[in-house]
């Protein structure tokens, strides 16, 4: 976990994290929740991410009154097993000298593990995902030094959908200096990026851990469809809980 934070690994692949035989029980589910209320332009939801509610005060508020209502869905729709999202932080909270914890942002606890559709034809180009560079300076939240991505996948396409990783940092720096150009530091292209990446294709059930200040894409869909269990996690130093979030 500290290599991973550090960079001097860029991403962790843990095969079969969740039962593969839970995973079909639970797609399904999720997959009808979101047919009924789908959000988001890149990926569909039924469950808003921070960065889409940044700016929009009413669905802010509904993001936030989601943080424990999510978890508890989540158990509801895994059982009689438990939730991934549970045993995802419950790994966390025990691998990490600090602990693991939900994120609170100015009081007020955030949503982890929100569910991610992706069908034929979508993909996410080139991006980082930092949240210091998201939060505005009202927002009070822990002074991260590092964050990772992590999907857990329910299900996976039959074509495509890799997530690919680069080993190239976007500095803070260089980010103000390309803000304009790519608000959300989201589509970089890729000429800006290193020639060889880092491919990977999960399985149902795997678990996988990505530091999202490198560059990183999700490969189109070329067949099928995939649902992932998805969320964030922070680090303030090993001293430090970890802060969960999506």
């Amino acid at each position: 976990m500290t290599k991973l934070f550090d960079g001097e690994v860029i991403a962790v692949r843990v095969p079969q994290f969740y039962d593969p035989l839970y995973c079909k029980s639970l797609a399904d589910a999720l997959y009808r929740a979101i047919e009924e209320a789908a959000k988001g332009s890149i990926y569909e939801s039924d469950i808003d991410s921070f960065w889409n509610v940044m700016d929009d005060a009413e669905r802010r508020e509904s993001y936030f009154a989601m943080a424990l209502p999510l978890q508890e869905k989540l158990r509801a729709l895994s059982a009689p097993h438990p939730s991934p999202i549970d045993l995802l932080r419950l790994a966390l909270d025990e691998a990490w000298p600090g602990g693991a914890s939900l994120m609170t942002m100015s009081g007020r606890k955030m949503p982890f593990g929100i569910t991610r559709l992706w069908r034929t034809d979508s993909e996410a180009l080139p991006h980082q995902d930092i949240l210091w560079r998201e939060v505005k300076e009202a927002d009070d939240i822990p002074p991260l030094v590092s964050q990772l991505g992590v999907n857990v996948y329910l299900d996976t396409a039959d074509e495509g959908g890799q997530l690919e990783t680069w080993d190239r940092v976007i500095s803070d720096e260089e980010y103000e200096q390309l803000r304009d150009k790519y608000p959300g530091s989201y589509g970089y292209p890729r000429s800006m990026l290193p020639e060889d990446s880092l491919l990977i294709a999960p399985e149902v059930g795997d678990l996988v851990l990505v530091n999202t200040l490198r560059a990183h894409a999700v490969r189109k869909i070329e067949q099928g469809r995939r649902i992932t269990l998805s969320g964030f996690v922070g680090s303030a130093g090993t001293d430090q809980p970890l802060r969960c979030w999506s």
